[in-house]
């Protein structure tokens, strides 16, 4: 996976007056600044472990207020419901690479 840099970050780091004549140093020295910048790419939060923990224990969840509401309709747990719902999908997102 490619590992990228904000791009105004990295003109910043391009401007500067270099320790060196020599164009070859000049160069290295862009490099090792570009290098150093931080990636754009925001890291993981999750492991992919903790993700499928946090997806069967919502699954769990769903499935009793599913039960719940089965016998006994009951508007909170309608609305604790969807929020279960919507919470599984960001997860599973997540789980398939879309985390941030």
């Amino acid at each position: 996976m490619a590992d990228y840099i904000d791009r105004q970050a990295a003109i910043d780091a391009t401007w500067f007056e270099p320790s060196y004549t020599d164009p070859l140093n000049v160069l290295t020295e862009v490099r090792d600044r570009l290098k150093a910048l931080p990636s754009a790419q925001p890291e993981k939060r999750y492991t992919e472990e903790e993700l499928r923990v946090f997806a069967h224990g919502i699954s769990l969840s769903l499935l009793s207020k599913r039960s719940a509401q089965h016998w006994q309709y009951d508007e909170d747990t309608a609305t604790e419901i969807k929020f279960l719902e919507r919470l599984y999908d960001k997860v599973s997102a997540d789980m398939k690479g879309g985390q941030g």
